[in-house]
C-alpha cells in the first residue's frame, strides 16, 4: 500500500495513516478485528475510523476492510456489458444539445492519452475539441460555452477536481469517465460512466488495469450511437 500517495490524494492525518498502515499489516485477519479493537490499538476512536472510510469514498468500516484485503489478491477480469440504453440516450442528448459548444477533454497521467484519442475522434467528425483547459478561459465573459469530458481512474486528481468545480460553478455540463462512481469527479458530473475498478489501495500483486480499455470500449459504443442517430436525437429529456 502506497501511504504517501493516499496521504497526498486524500489529505490524511497522521492518525489516519497509522490506522491504514495497521489494517494493511493485519490484512490476512482484518475481518476478525472489530472496529473498537482497531481504534484502541491506534489510539483513535470508532467514529474516526468511519470518517476515514468516508474520506476514501467507502461506505464504512466493513468496506474499508474488504478493499484492503482485496488489494492483496489478484482479481478475475469481470464480464462487462455495453452502457445502458438510458445512459447512452443521455450521452447522445447532451452531445446534441451542446454540439455548438467547444468540447474540452481532460485526463491526467495515462488518462491523457485516452483524452487525446477521444479529442481526435470528435475533431475527425467535425466536433471541435481540445485537451487543455485554462482557468481564465472558463472564467471569461466572452460567452464561450464548453462541454467537459473528464477521464480519471481515481476520480480524485487535484487539477481535474479544481477544473470540474469551476466548470460546475459556471454551469458548463460535465461528463465523467471514472473508476469509482462515488468519487468527487463522479459526483460533480451531469453524467457519469464508471468501471467500478478503482481501489485506493495499491498492491504488489499484478492486477489487470480495466479502466483504460473498458472506458475506450464504452466511448466507442457511445459515439457510434450518437453519430448513427445524430439527426433524430431530442435535446430535452422526455420527462421535461
Amino acid at each position: 500500500m502506497n501511504l504517501d500517495y493516499l496521504k497526498e490524494t486524500y489529505h490524511l492525518t497522521k492518525t489516519e495513516s497509522q490506522i491504514l498502515y495497521y489494517l494493511d499489516q493485519q490484512s490476512t485477519n482484518a475481518a476478525d478485528l472489530s472496529i473498537r479493537e482497531v481504534a484502541k490499538h491506534c489510539f483513535s476512536s470508532p467514529s474516526s475510523i468511519i470518517r476515514l472510510a468516508k474520506k476514501l469514498n467507502l461506505s464504512g468500516y466493513n468496506e474499508l476492510i474488504y478493499k484492503l484485503k482485496e488489494a492483496h489478491f489478484s482479481q478475475p477480469i469481470p464480464f462487462e456489458t455495453a452502457p445502458s440504453f438510458e445512459t447512452t440516450n443521455e450521452f447522445c442528448r447532451l452531445l446534441a444539445k451542446h454540439k455548438s459548444h467547444l468540447f474540452v477533454i481532460l485526463g491526467h497521467d495515462f488518462s491523457r492519452h485516452l483524452a487525446a484519442y477521444i479529442s481526435e475522434v470528435f475533431n475527425f467528425h467535425g466536433i471541435p475539441s481540445i485537451t487543455t483547459a485554462y482557468t481564465h478561459s472558463i472564467n471569461s465573459q466572452n460567452n464561450q460555452n464548453f462541454l467537459f469530458i473528464i477521464l480519471s481512474h481515481s476520480g480524485e486528481e487535484k487539477y481535474l477536481k479544481e477544473t470540474a468545480l469551476l466548470a460546475k460553478e459556471k454551469k458548463h455540463p460535465i461528463i465523467s469517465f471514472v473508476g469509482a462512481k462515488n468519487s468527487t469527479l463522479g459526483r460533480l458530473a451531469d453524467l457519469v460512466f464508471s468501471t467500478d475498478s478503482y481501489s485506493p489501495f495499491s498492491t504488489s500483486v499484478a492486477q489487470p488495469q480495466m479502466f483504460f480499455g473498458q472506458t475506450l470500449i464504452t466511448f466507442e459504443a457511445l459515439i457510434c450511437a450518437y453519430l448513427n442517430h445524430e439527426d433524430s436525437i431530442p435535446i430535452s429529456p422526455k420527462n421535461k
